[in-house]
C-alpha cells in the first residue's frame, strides 16, 4: 500500500513539472487528477468485479494505458482516450472536456506517465482507502495550501473528520453539503461508515460548488475514492441553488457545510426585494455580512421533523448585535441550536481567524429541549506547521465525546464544568442571545510553556537575520548595477 509520505512524493514530482506550465497550481491539479482518473480506468480493466461503479462499468476495457506508454504523439493520444471516454459516458462531459493534454509538451507529458506508472499505485484496490484516493487527496492538499480555491477556503481534513464525526451518518441518509468544494466532507462520511461496517454505497450526496473548476475536481476526486451515490452540480447556492422539488428547496436527512466567512457579496439587493423560495423566515441578514444567509439556506433544506445540519461558522455568528442578533434570536427561540462549539484560531489554511461549529436539528433529544450545550473547545488542537493548527484524533474524541454524552460524563471529575454548559434557553435570551463559550464557561488559564517560547524567539531571531541578510545581498547587488 501507498503511505502518506509516497503520496506526497508523487504529488511533489507532479507539481514541479507543473512550475514549467503556462498554468495555474489549479489548472495544472485538473490535469494531474484527469490523468490519474484515467489510470484508474485502465486499471480497472485489469481486475474482476461486480462492485464496479455505474459511472464507469461502460468505460471498462475503452482505454489502454500501455498506449500511453507507447504513444509517438502522447497530447494527442490523451485526448482522444479522454473523448473515448465522454463518448462512452456522456456525462463525463462537463467534468472532462476542457481537457486538453496536447497543449503541454510531450516531456512533460511523459515524465507524468513515469510518475503514475508506479505498479503500487493498483494494488490496494478502487475503494475509499486505494492509493489512487490517498494520491487524490495529497494532491489537492498540495494545491489548497499553497492558494485558495477560489475566494472559499478548503477544508482541511482534521476539519471535515470533526464534522463527519458530529453528523454521525448512518445508513440510507441523504446528506447535502451547499459548498461542496472537493467533496471531503463526503469522502469522510462515507469512510465513517465504512469504520462502523456499515453500506456506504446506501447513503446519497448531494453537493452544490460555485466554482466550475472545483465542481470537476470534486467529481474527479469522489470517483477515485469509489463513491458511486453523488449527485454535484454547479452554481451559486444562494442565487441560484440546483437541488429544487416542487419549486422549493429540496430538503436533506443531514446538511454540512464550510460556507464562505464573512461574505459581503452575497446577494442583499436581489433577496430583499424577494425571498422567493422562503429560506430567509428570521430575517434578511446584512448587506455586508451573508453568514446567515448561508445559515438560513441550510435550516430551509434540512427535513423538517428529522434533519439536522453542522455548520463551520465564523465566531462572530454567536455573538454579533443588530439585524444578526434578531436572527440569531429566531432560530434560537425556534429551538433547533443543538450546540455551539467554539473552535481553536488557524485551523483554516488561508484565515487565522478562531471557528465555531453550530450543530442544529430538529429532532432534539428530550435532555436538550429548550437548551443549548456551549462548548469551549478552543484548546483542542495540535501545532500542524508554523501558522498552522490542526486536531488529532484525541481532540476529535475529546469534543464528539461532549458533544455526545455531556449529559453523562462526570463533570466534577473531567473538569467538564470549565469546558461546557448546558444553558436553558431563558438564560440565553437573557444574554442577548449570544453564544459565545466565555458568556456561560469560566476560562481556564492556559499553562504557558517557557522554554517552547523562548525556542520559538530564537527562531523568529534567526528568520529576521536571514531576511536581513537576503536585504544586503540584494542591496549590494542592485549597487553594482548602478
Amino acid at each position: 500500500m501507498i503511505i502518506d509520505k509516497d503520496a506526497q512524493d508523487i504529488t511533489w514530482k507532479l507539481f514541479d513539472l507543473g512550475k514549467g506550465v503556462d498554468l495555474t497550481n489549479r489548472e495544472w491539479l485538473d490535469y494531474a487528477l484527469n490523468l490519474l482518473f484515467l489510470k484508474y480506468i485502465c486499471d480497472l480493466s485489469s481486475i474482476q468485479s461486480t462492485n464496479i461503479s455505474k459511472h464507469l462499468e461502460k468505460l471498462i476495457g475503452k482505454i489502454q494505458w500501455e498506449n500511453f506508454v507507447k504513444a509517438s504523439n502522447l497530447g494527442e493520444a490523451l485526448d482522444e482516450a479522454i473523448n473515448t471516454v465522454i463518448e462512452a459516458n456522456p456525462e463525463f462531459k462537463t467534468i472532462l472536456n476542457e481537457t486538453e493534454f496536447s497543449k503541454i509538451s510531450e516531456r512533460n507529458l511523459n515524465q507524468m506517465i513515469s510518475i503514475l506508472n508506479e505498479p503500487q499505485i493498483e494494488n490496494n484496490g478502487f475503494g475509499l482507502f486505494s492509493n489512487y484516493a490517498v494520491i487524490a487527496e495529497s494532491m489537492i492538499d498540495f494545491e489548497a495550501s499553497n492558494q485558495k480555491f477560489g475566494r472559499e477556503n478548503f477544508t482541511p481534513k482534521w476539519v471535515t473528520q470533526l464534522m463527519a464525526r458530529l453528523v454521525n451518518p448512518q445508513k440510507g441518509m441523504t446528506i447535502h453539503d451547499p459548498v461542496c468544494g472537493t467533496g471531503g466532507l463526503f469522502v469522510e462520511c462515507a469512510r465513517l461508515l465504512f469504520k462502523k461496517e456499515q453500506d456506504f454505497s446506501q447513503i446519497h450526496f448531494f453537493g452544490q460548488e460555485k466554482d466550475a473548476q472545483t465542481s470537476k475536481i470534486c467529481q474527479i476526486n469522489l470517483l477515485l475514492h469509489g463513491l458511486d451515490n453523488f449527485k454535484v452540480q454547479t452554481g451559486d447556492t444562494l442565487r441560484d441553488p440546483k437541488f429544487i422539488k416542487s419549486d422549493n428547496l429540496d430538503q436533506f436527512d443531514a446538511v454540512v457545510a464550510n460556507p464562505p466567512l464573512n461574505i459581503n457579496d452575497w446577494g442583499y439587493e436581489e433577496f430583499y426585494r424577494e425571498d422567493r423560495l422562503n429560506r430567509f423566515r428570521y430575517g434578511i441578514p446584512p448587506r455586508k455580512n451573508g453568514d446567515f444567509a448561508f445559515i438560513q439556506h441550510i435550516i430551509a433544506t434540512m427535513k423538517p421533523d428529522s434533519g439536522k445540519a453542522i455548520i463551520l461558522v465564523s465566531p462572530g455568528v454567536l455573538f454579533r448585535s443588530g439585524v444578526e442578533q434578531d436572527i440569531r434570536a429566531g432560530i434560537i427561540e425556534s429551538d433547533i441550536v443543538e450546540s455551539a462549539i467554539v473552535l481553536p484560531a488557524n485551523l483554516l489554511y488561508n484565515t487565522n481567524i478562531p471557528l465555531a461549529v453550530l450543530v442544529l436539528n430538529r429532532s432534539k433529544r428530550k435532555s436538550r429541549a429548550n437548551k443549548v450545550l456551549i462548548v469551549d473547545a478552543s484548546n483542542e488542537y495540535k501545532k500542524f506547521n508554523r501558522g498552522v493548527n490542526s486536531f488529532d484524533e484525541k481532540n476529535i474524541d475529546d469534543i464528539v465525546e461532549i458533544f455526545n454524552d455531556f449529559e453523562k460524563l462526570d463533570k466534577n471529575k473531567l473538569g467538564l464544568s470549565k469546558f461546557a454548559s448546558l444553558q436553558d434557553i431563558e438564560n440565553i435570551r437573557n444574554n442577548d442571545y449570544q453564544l459565545n463559550a466565555n458568556r456561560y464557561i469560566t476560562a481556564p488559564r492556559t499553562k504557558i510553556d517557557v522554554e517552547a517560547k523562548r525556542l520559538e524567539l530564537d527562531d523568529l531571531i534567526c528568520d529576521r537575520w536571514e531576511l536581513e541578510n537576503k536585504i544586503d545581498e540584494i542591496l549590494e547587488e542592485l549597487e553594482l548595477l548602478k
